[in-house]
């Protein structure tokens, strides 16, 4: 136990943001130790308080971690957004993909306590679950708003293609993750070639300029 995490601790304690800087400290001990390697224990002495103090704001240790998982998906869900930003709208899709598979390349841990069984199977219902699912829905309404727009055909099941897109590239970030397979610039390469594909599949199905379908969606 280190003095400056020590001090930190105390300090926000007497300033009332203790759960703050708990959730801050856990974030490091799962970054450094992983998500077995955190403990109330562990945390309550590199925070610099009694464990029982913990239990003021966690009943758990699960529930310490579906805590975290809400600050988890706010990173997660702001580096999704930034990939995009400025982005010209014909790539925009291989910069999401991109950056989903980066951050979970660069932060397997956090990616998962994000989306992996421990915050999800079996897990009571918290506030961190409907996060996550908000989160993710961000993809899908990019979908549909092409649909809506007239740039994706009437046709096309925007909720299937989300869930394949989606299971695409988490399967690539489990594989690599897992140490399945895979090299970074492998993995990378991989989700700009989904991209690519799903824009195909975007481009293929989308009403002709001037058509009927199109003028139905922007009505």
């Amino acid at each position: 136990m280190s003095r400056p995490h020590n001090t930190q601790g105390k300090a926000a304690y007497h300033h009332g943001d203790l759960r703050r800087s708990l959730i801050d400290n856990a974030l490091e001990l799962i970054r450094d130790n992983g998500i077995e390697g955190l403990s109330l224990r562990k945390l309550a002495e590199r925070v610099g308080v009694s464990q029982t103090a913990l239990y003021h704001y966690f009943k758990d240790k699960q529930d310490l971690l579906l805590a975290i998982g809400e600050t988890v998906v706010e990173q997660f869900t702001q580096t999704l957004i930034d990939s995009i930003t400025d982005q010209p709208t014909g790539k925009q899709l291989e910069a999401f993909v991109v950056a989903y598979i980066r951050y979970a390349r660069e932060n397997p841990e956090l990616y998962e306590l994000l989306l992996g069984r421990t915050t999800w199977k079996n897990a009571r219902p918290h506030a961190f679950h409907q996060t996550a699912r908000h989160s993710i829905r961000r993809f899908g309404d990019v979908l549909q708003g092409l649909q809506q727009n007239g740039a994706l055909s009437a046709d096309i099941d925007t909720l299937r293609l989300v869930q394949v897109s989606w299971a695409t590239l988490h399967g690539l970030c489990r594989m690599y993750n897992d140490g399945l397979a895979f090299t970074p610039e492998t993995i990378e390469d991989i989700a700009r070639y989904a991209a690519t594909l799903l824009q195909q599949t975007v481009a293929r199905n989308a009403p002709a300029p001037g058509s009927r379908e199109t003028d139905r969606s922007v009505r």
